[in-house]
């Protein structure tokens, strides 16, 4: 029997897993919780062009619902091609990886749709249904029908699914749709009790108490709560990626290259900026290769407005950086406002600009877009260390 998922395909769901990076892991708890809203896996698959083939026939399922059935036929070519061992059995193993990619897809899509400012005027509230399973869980099927408002706390940790096979979902609700219900108002949100096994609340499974649509998308939050949170700037970022210089077996301390480029004046406005970087890169947009053989695509104008322009005499560095790092670094952070979770790459490089004074550079991307870059005259071995986290992808040696 084939999994329903109502009306699939629609765009947000394919979008949310089109957006994924692939990432090799041994298990599935190699990545935790929000994190699967950013990266693909299959738990063991280790190489990343079979993780491609397996990503090509999850893509299938959720843009044009082919069924489990056809997902079995392509899990047995792609198992064959590349001689994959695997744990579990065909028939288990097929239908996790099926029902888990297109269900998280399918919720995350939900929760842009949901979270729609027009929508949440009109339907400020989300109830609970339980997914009406032959085995149901008592604890879901307790909340069944349960209504809250969106921003309530209980959705960061309960927002489906909840767990292996869960097919319960969400929906929108309107004050009209209360009171048909016989509501005045929403319910009071059900006491979360923590497992003292799992460490998730009683009902959820493990490494499921999580909500998948504020990991991919972020959570709404007020523009006064907002402007708070992006007061705090990078402090904002809890970095989820374990691992440093140190634990990757790195040198202390980075040697400075020689700068390539000739330092250019300081300019005066963010037009001036765009406008130079333009000119350095010889385009408005280009895209660089860096050494892992990864892709970063570089927009003038949108880098411009990140640069503080005392440092706009620095610009002319950008190629050597992208092209010639020391060391690329690779983390999810998550933010601690909205609960949106990014994965980062990190370019660090030190230029020398004279005999006593060298400058950190720091270029940062995100879904291969240059998103920011930073540009410090120090050589301090405290800040430089804080730059240099997550999982190292390429250092030179």
């Amino acid at each position: 029997m084939s999994t329903e998922y109502g009306n699939l395909p629609f765009e947000e769901a394919e979008a949310f897993f089109r957006d994924k990076v692939n990432i090799p892991t041994r298990r599935w708890d190699d990545l935790k919780k929000g994190e699967h809203a950013r990266g693909f896996m299959i738990a063991g698959a280790m190489r990343d062009d079979m993780l491609c083939d397996f990503r090509t026939a999850i893509d299938a399922a959720i843009a044009q619902g082919t069924t489990l059935e056809t997902f079995r036929d392509d899990f047995d070519g792609i198992v064959g091609r590349y001689g994959w061992s695997y744990n579990g059995g065909r028939g288990w193993r097929t239908r996790v990886i099926y029902d888990t990619n297109l269900r998280t897809s399918y919720a995350a899509g939900r929760y842009q749709q949901m979270t729609d400012p027009d929508l949440l005027a009109y339907c400020p509230y989300w109830r609970y249904r339980h997914g009406d399973s032959r085995h149901p869980r008592l604890m879901h099927l307790s909340w069944d029908g349960l209504v809250l408002r969106y921003d309530d706390p209980w959705w960061s940790t309960h927002y489906t699914p909840n767990g292996w096979g869960c097919t319960c979902s969400v929906e929108p609700c309107s004050q009209r749709d209360l009171a048909r219900a016989g509501k005045d108002g929403p319910d009071q949100a059900p006491p979360i009790e923590i497992d003292p096994k799992t460490g998730a609340p009683m009902g959820i499974d493990q490494g499921w108490d999580y909500n998948v649509g504020e990991a991919a998308f972020g959570k709404q939050l007020s523009a006064a709560t907002m402007d708070e949170w992006r007061a705090q700037g990078s402090a904002a970022w809890q970095r989820l990626t374990p691992g440093d210089f140190r634990a990757a077996s790195r040198p202390e301390r980075i040697p400075a290259d020689q700068a390539k480029a000739a330092i250019g004046p300081k300019l005066t406005t963010t037009a001036e900026a765009a406008k130079t970087l333009a000119g350095i890169m010889g385009a408005a947009e280009r895209i660089y290769t860096v050494p892992t053989g990864g892709k970063i695509l570089v927009n003038a104008e949108a880098l411009a407005g990140h640069i503080d322009l005392d440092r706009s005499p620095y610009l002319p560095l950008l190629p050597e950086v992208l092209e010639d790092p020391y060391e690329i670094w690779l983390s999810f952070e998550q933010h601690q406002g909205t609960n949106l979770v990014v994965l980062r790459q990190r370019l660090i490089k030190m230029v020398r600009l004279d005999k006593e004074r060298g400058l950190l550079v720091t270029a940062q991307a995100r879904h291969g877009l240059l998103e920011a870059w930073t540009m410090i005259p120090t050589s301090k071995l405290g800040y430089i260390g804080k730059q240099r986290y997550g999982k190292l992808l390429w250092g030179r040696e």
